[in-house]
């Protein structure tokens, strides 16, 4: 029986989509680390397979005579196994798991979108890279699409990752904005409860100061960024303060933290993760505006690149 759709709004109702890929052991991987991330509810496993790419001769002589039906039997066979790879971990764990093993005749990513369309996903999960013998932290190719691209939530998991401790954290960044908010509120709903920092960035002004040199005496130019700082560092602990609160308002303690960002908030949020060894990283995106579509928000696409560890991307809503 098909799954009715959720709308969007509603991410606490939908099932989870869970993209196994086509490495059984990769797979199982995925799907032990995803529950302890994630509140228990229904999931769907997907796999997609393609055949091996052929050449033009080849191709013309498949579509006549069915020449290469054992490529297309081993790489659907190839999926199934990941797919059932992914389930078995996940019937262990007692949860409702259903299969789906689907032909590839585009791009992975299209397929798993348009699932999650169907079955109206509360959220997607989905490995770091296809590759399973990427470098750790690197973000696939159709990783990378549907960072970009999904409407919905979506939990990126390492290669090699292993399954988070109940004790450790999830960090937050939170900037203030509506899409942080929201991002907060989602993944509050997403996830299970556990230990949380709400951290927010700020940038000195001392690389300005340099150039305000030239114009004003050092004193003038080192006391005016000193002020500027101590206003950009009051603003990030007034929002980190809200994040907690919304926080509590989902039934989660939380710490806060204004983070001195030397270069990025990016990778002041990632020390601040490596120092707890993070559970899970989340963040809001920027949107899907042909703009947005190629910069995911700084923020986000840095910590997404980087983190080497589970990263939740939360979209902001339809309606922006």
């Amino acid at each position: 029986m098909p799954m009715a759709h959720d709308p969007l709004a509603q991410p606490h109702r939908g099932p989870i989509l869970l993209c196994a890929g086509t490495h059984p052991a990769a797979a199982a991987r995925l799907a032990e680390q995803a529950p302890p991330l994630l509140a228990d509810r229904p999931t769907v496993v997907l796999s997609t397979w393609q055949r091996a790419p052929l050449s033009g001769l080849d191709t013309v002589t498949d579509a006549l005579y069915d020449s290469h039906s054992d490529l297309r039997t081993a790489a659907r066979h190839a999926a199934a196994d990941a797919a059932g790879a992914a389930c078995e971990v996940l019937d262990e764990r007692g949860l409702d798991v259903t299969r789906r093993v689907h032909p590839d005749v585009r791009s992975p990513w299209r397929v798993i979108l348009e699932l999650a369309d169907e079955i109206g996903a509360g959220a997607i999960v989905a490995g770091t890279s296809e590759d399973r013998d990427a470098r750790p932290g690197t973000l696939g190719r159709d990783a990378r699409a549907l960072a970009h691209r999904s409407r919905r939530p979506l939990l990126l998991l390492p290669a090699d990752g292993a399954p988070a401790d109940s004790a450790a954290a999830a960090i937050f960044a939170y900037d203030g904005s509506a899409a942080a908010e929201h991002a907060v509120r989602v993944a509050a709903l997403l996830l299970r409860p556990r230990p949380a920092l709400v951290a927010c960035a700020w940038q000195s002004a001392a690389y300005a100061v340099g150039a305000a040199m030239l114009a004003v005496p050092d004193e003038v130019a080192r006391k005016g960024a000193e002020a500027l700082d101590e206003s950009a560092r009051r603003e990030a602990e007034s929002h980190a303060r809200h994040g907690s609160v919304l926080l509590g308002e989902a039934g989660w303690s939380s710490e806060t933290a204004a983070l001195a960002a030397a270069r990025n908030a990016a990778g002041a949020i990632l020390r601040v993760a490596e120092d707890h060894d993070a559970a899970v990283v989340i963040s809001g995106t920027r949107g899907r505006s042909p703009l947005a579509a190629a910069l995911l928000g700084s923020t986000a696409e840095g910590i997404a690149r980087h983190a080497g560890r589970p990263v939740l991307l939360v979209p902001p809503p339809d309606d922006e």
